[in-house]
């Protein structure tokens, strides 16, 4: 957050910063902070909507895990799911699809209910900084594209100000 690279990320620093404003950027400096200060569990790693695997039977469902197991606190892993839902939303909206935003919604609460612990703001502060984190990870290691900065900008914005509310 505070002393990128040269480059695309520096760049890509110096743009958030100035279209977030200096108070978003703050509060999401201070998220990333408490996340860090928690108490740590196992983590599954960055997992993925692309890694869940749905049971056909009345057995569980599998959440595929390994290569990035790591400590941090239960809000990462719920957050990242949570970020993923919030960009496949954005993307929705783009294209010709028949989904009901109130549908995204709902799936996210279901996400949380199913992982088993109360909902907690923290979840959702560590899906903005996931966002933020998949806009840096395309700028600087697929394309520049300022299209896909512009939207995730506005998706990053709004994640922000709904959390502030909170």
């Amino acid at each position: 957050m505070d002393s990128p690279l040269p480059g695309p990320p520096a760049v890509l620093h110096a743009r958030l910063r100035q279209a977030l404003g200096t108070h978003r950027w703050q509060l999401l400096t201070s998220w990333l902070e408490s996340l860090r200060s928690g108490p740590r569990v196992l983590l599954h790693g960055n997992p993925s909507l692309g890694l869940l695997v749905p049971s056909e039977s009345d057995e569980a469902d599998a959440l595929l895990t390994g290569e990035e197991l790591g400590l941090g606190s239960w809000q990462q892993d719920v957050g990242w799911v949570l970020g993923e839902l919030h960009e496949l939303r954005s993307l929705s909206v783009r294209l010709p699809l028949s989904v009901d935003p109130a549908d995204w919604d709902r799936l996210a609460a279901r996400f949380i209910e199913g992982y088993g612990l109360p909902p907690d703001p923290s979840a959702h502060r560590a899906a903005t900084l996931k966002t933020l984190l998949h806009l840096h990870d395309f700028c600087v290691f697929v394309t520049w594209d300022d299209t896909e900065i512009l939207r995730y900008t506005a998706v990053i914005t709004h994640l922000v100000d709904e959390q502030e509310k909170d």
